[in-house]
């Protein structure tokens, strides 16, 4: 699942998903939504890819909503909150 995929699924997030996406972050990326409590940011490996800790899944979901992003998210708003990742967060 891309990371644009992933975000237009964020109605169905729980409140202790976090996001883990491969780098470099693009809409693009591989993207996996974890709901394992974690106490770091370490990437997480699976099927041989390393997945970076990206933001936790409330924090983005909140992101696009005060956005006023659609649940089709679009490449701009995705663009948006990977710099919000990198930058703010």
């Amino acid at each position: 699942m891309t990371l644009r995929e992933l975000l237009c699924r964020r109605r169905e997030w729980s409140e202790e998903d976090t996001i883990f996406v491969v780098e470099p972050w693009s809409g693009d990326s591989a993207a996996f939504l974890s709901n394992e409590a974690t106490e770091t940011t370490d990437p997480i490996i699976q099927s041989g890819k390393c997945y970076a800790y990206f933001l936790e899944g409330f924090i983005a979901r909140d992101f696009l909503d005060d956005l006023g992003a659609p649940d089709d998210v679009g490449e701009a708003a995705c663009e948006r909150l990977i710099r919000y990742a990198i930058d703010d967060a």
